[in-house]
């Protein structure tokens, strides 16, 4: 199969988009307004009702468009003439007598051998309603161009609410309203409707056509998808798939910036980082004064040091636009958090720091225990290793263990007492989704579009590793928050990661 037209339709449209504040929440459920709607029925254009207009859908997307509403205005005369052609989908044509079938079909090819060459590729489809009628008076399509025919059609008119995918379902009101089947409320609104799109503000005339077309679907409450569900199933098994990956630019871009960058940042970032860890591991012998436990001074140091440790890593490793790197982002960002929480927190609680030092510890003795009743050979941690560690400030028999959060909270409420929750809402809930393997993880790391308008842009794994965008920048600005956390149980500590950017000025 040739690839055919696939460029997307130009004409965009702003798409209907409720805020948050809009949902309605229930049981720690958030509803959008539509889906508030009691006994609201999905009614799908691209899954349902474009394959019932398929004939229209060939000449909208292969026909310059003024002379497809033409041919669309000579359709709505016909059916003005003969109130039997009121239902123009191809399932309802199939329920006319063969007489009128033949009579409807010859009326459309009598406008012009353009319009016959255009409709020949129904024949591609040997499930088509009525298919032996169609087949008699129609030309059989070469195969390669008849495709690219349906693939011009189609991918003009996937988008419902498209100039292309309007056009269609307005010939089909309009043979509905002059079949008498449709009744309109006004002389002004009718006129809108019989001389689409020259009369009236358009911007109200085409929601209105594409409400009336659903509408009338709705009302009808016609359960019948056979040929539909047909309709996509040969139009995937007689086409190939075409990954994004061989056409996207956004893989294309992101493999470039890389290779062009890569060695001069990494470089760079290095140097950054061994600047300002040396500078903390000095601040720490600096501030150590005695050989006490101090949780609040190991903690704060250990957070920070640790965001440079992982910061490090996404570096080396080149995990900037990996899955890796959004696991160590997220974890950048509880970081931070729990640091802010902690700095806001002593101030009404001075011994908050002794809990976050105590659960940390609960925490290794319960895997220790675990790991030793088990007896489990790990490669991940060394057991004698872990009881030294449980087993370093004071014996392992008198520290408990939480089996909760630290703080009897969690990360959002922490983050809205902290006041950085836009912090969280920005990068938290999106790079969890990479550590628990959700949806929005798999579809964006695992999976690419296939750009065969015939196969509806499915989804197919990615052939290649993932590449996604570059976190480097979001990382180096949570580091950056870490280290000012730090600096303000420490004033002089004024180290800060440049961006590479930046050196070159």
């Amino acid at each position: 199969m040739a690839n055919g037209d696939l460029t997307k339709n130009k004409e965009t449209y702003s798409p209907i988009e409720t805020g948050l504040k809009d949902h309605k929440e229930y049981k720690k459920k958030l509803t959008p307004p539509l889906a508030q709607i009691p006994k609201m029925q999905h009614s799908s254009w691209v899954n349902d009702r474009l394959p019932e207009m398929l004939w229209a859908v060939l000449i909208i997307g292969n026909i310059e468009r003024e002379d497809a509403l033409n041919f669309f205005h000579y359709v709505g005369k016909f059916a003005s003439e003969k109130n039997e052609f009121s239902d123009v989908t191809l399932s309802g044509l199939s329920n006319l007598s063969v007489d009128q079938l033949k009579d409807f079909i010859q009326h459309l090819l009598k406008y012009s051998d353009k319009i016959k060459d255009t409709l020949s590729p129904l024949l591609l489809y040997p499930e088509l309603p009525s298919f032996d009628i169609w087949q008699e008076l129609l030309n059989q399509p070469a195969p390669d161009e008849g495709w690219n025919k349906v693939v011009n059609g189609v991918s003009k008119t996937l988008d419902h609410q498209s100039q292309e995918v309007t056009d269609c379902r307005w010939i089909k009101v309009l043979c509905l309203i002059l079949g008498g089947k449709l009744k309109l409320s006004s002389k002004d609104y009718a006129k809108r409707i019989l001389e689409y799109p020259n009369f009236g503000d358009q911007r109200e005339v085409r929601p209105s056509i594409r409400a009336m077309e659903i509408g009338m679907e709705t009302a009808s409450n016609n359960q019948d998808t056979k040929w539909s569900n047909d309709f996509w199933k040969q139009s995937y098994e007689s086409t190939d798939c075409i990954p994004e990956e061989l056409f996207g630019e956004k893989t294309k871009k992101i493999q470039e910036e890389l290779s062009r960058t890569i060695e001069d940042q990494k470089k760079h970032y290095l140097t950054e980082i061994q600047r300002v860890r040396n500078d903390l591991i000095s601040h720490f012998f600096k501030s150590c004064q005695d050989t006490n436990v101090n949780p609040r001074r190991e903690n704060s140091f250990g957070i920070a040091l640790y965001g440079l440790s992982l910061f490090s890593e996404i570096i080396i490793y080149n995990a900037s636009s990996s899955l890796t790197g959004r696991i160590a982002l997220r974890s950048l960002v509880e970081n931070y958090i729990n640091f802010k929480y902690l700095l806001k927190k002593e101030k009404e609680e001075p011994k908050i720091w002794d809990d976050f030092h105590s659960y940390g510890t609960g925490q290794i003795k319960l895997i220790y225990l675990k790991l030793k009743e088990l007896s489990a050979q790990v490669k991940y941690a060394e057991i004698e290793e872990l009881s030294r560690i449980v087993n370093e400030d004071l014996w392992i028999e008198f520290i408990p263990i939480n089996l909760g959060h630290w703080e009897n909270s969690d990360l959002r409420k922490m983050s809205e007492y902290a006041c950085v929750k836009d912090i969280y809402d920005t990068y938290y809930n999106y790079t969890s989704g990479f550590v628990h393997g959700t949806r929005g993880a798999l579809r964006t790391s695992i999976y690419q579009r296939c750009l065969n308008p015939l196969h509806r842009f499915h989804r197919i794994p990615i052939f290649d590793f993932p590449m996604m965008p570059n976190i480097i920048e979001d990382s180096i600005k949570i580091v950056n928050k870490i280290l000012e956390c730090l600096s303000e149980s420490n004033p002089s500590i004024e180290g800060r990661i440049k961006l590479f950017s930046e050196s070159k000025l």
